[in-house]
């Protein structure tokens, strides 16, 4: 079945909407990839939406405190890919802020790419470079196995337990 993307604007809103929540059953989902990959205009405009959702305040990440670690979880369930809204908010929670203990909860992340992987290095360094120190914390098993194929698991240190993550921050400088 293929369908007029074109045709309604209101239902192209909806069907946005719905994609960006994850909520489009799966044989639409990849009908909606399939034609938002290769228009030009309508992947603009799916990417301003998603934009439009970050800057009315939806939030991606949450940020807590406990002891003197920041602990960043994704709200929803999360894909770190090349462009993907999840990607950029971890990038930006982690290179603009000044925390030297940070662990990142991949539990709802299903998926990571290259790009995903550059990102977390990335962090990792920018938290090196400011005296700090940045682990990981319940990868799922397809997120692990990408972590040890490219032996990124031998940098960033994954914990099970949180609360072994957060006792293993101890001792080290604030």
């Amino acid at each position: 079945m293929s369908m007029d993307w074109h045709s309604d604007p209101v239902l192209r809103e909806d069907l946005i909407r719905d994609y960006v929540h994850r909520r489009l059953p799966d044989y639409l989902v990849e009908q909606f990839e399939a034609h938002y990959l290769d228009c030009d205009d309508c992947f603009e405009e799916l990417r301003a939406t998603e934009l439009l959702m970050l800057g009315l305040g939806e939030p991606i990440l949450e940020r807590t405190l406990v002891n003197d670690v920041t602990v960043l979880r994704f709200v929803e369930s999360a894909q770190l890919l090349a462009s993907s809204l999840e990607l950029t908010e971890l990038a930006n929670a982690i290179r603009l802020q000044n925390d030297t203990k940070v662990l990142i909860d991949l539990s709802k992340v299903s998926r990571i790419d290259s790009t995903g992987l550059g990102v977390l290095m990335n962090c990792y360094c920018h938290a090196v470079k400011n005296s700090g120190v940045l682990k990981l914390l319940n990868p799922d098993a397809p997120v692990k196995k990408v972590l040890s194929l490219t032996k990124v698991d031998g940098i960033l240190q994954s914990f099970e337990d949180e609360a072994a993550a957060i006792a293993s921050f101890q001792g080290l400088p604030a």
